[in-house]
Order: structure tokens, then C-alpha cells, then sequence
């Protein structure tokens, strides 16, 4: 599976997007723009998280790649109405609304979580691109 973001609007201190999952477009997606994720490729796999207390898709470095993802912060893909209190470099998804703002997160999160989910459990490789 491979999940890619092509951002579109660059404000100061927001990065608007959509998601797409092999070429259909899924959601709209934001984040800070003082900490999001250089463009790259990246593997996504679930693991725990303490902060939602459950399992979340954790956006991780390819090995091959150089290691841009400070080891203090977990960045990934999470529910969320806006970007400006993220400082972990993480993307929200759901429907946009304004520059920065999401609405409908939760229920477009976990439509995505259990998509990947999904594809982790047959195997399947999970990858995010942002371009």
C-alpha cells in the first residue's frame, strides 16, 4: 500500500494537504509547518502510543535514508481539528475546513487506521511519500 501527500498551501505556520492511497484521494490532511516531516519517503508501521493510550500508524525513516526523525518526538498520522499546539511533526487527516483546520478527524482517521492496519496484518508494506 502507498500512501501519498502532495501539500498544496503553505501558510506560516501551516502545511495543508491531501492524502491519497494508490492513486485515489482518501482525505485532506494538515500540518505545522515548523515541524512537519521533510519531503521523502517514509515506512509507517503501529505500534503503541502513550499520548492516545492505543495502537496509532507511526511514521518512521527508511533505512536507506538518512535519519531526519529526532528520537525524542513520534511523529505520525493521528486525528486531530488543528496543527498549531502539534509539535512532534505529526499529520493530521479529516475534511479541511480552513488553512491549519480539520473537521470529521476522528471518523476519517479511523477509516485510515484500519485500512493500514489491514495491510500490515497480510503483510503488505505500508509507505507514505510527501511531496
Amino acid at each position: 500500500m502507498h500512501i501519498l501527500i502532495t501539500r498544496y498551501r503553505y501558510k506560516p505556520a501551516t502545511i495543508d494537504g491531501q492524502l491519497s492511497i494508490d492513486g485515489i484521494r482518501i482525505c485532506d490532511c494538515a500540518e505545522n509547518a515548523h515541524t512537519a516531516l521533510p519531503p521523502g519517503t517514509y515506512s509507517i508501521t503501529i505500534a503503541h502510543c502513550r499520548q492516545y493510550a492505543r495502537k496509532m500508524p507511526l511514521i518512521r525513516p527508511i533505512s536507506n535514508q538518512s535519519s531526519v526523525i529526532n528520537n525524542r518526538v513520534c511523529p505520525m498520522l493521528c486525528p486531530g481539528n488543528g496543527v498549531y499546539n502539534r509539535k512532534d511533526g505529526s499529520i493530521l487527516v479529516g475534511e479541511y475546513l480552513v488553512p491549519g483546520c480539520l473537521k470529521h478527524s476522528r471518523f476519517t482517521f479511523d477509516n485510515l487506521y484500519d485500512r493500514i492496519r489491514k495491510n500490515l496484518e497480510r503483510g503488505n508494506e505500508v509507505t507514505l511519500t510527501i511531496r
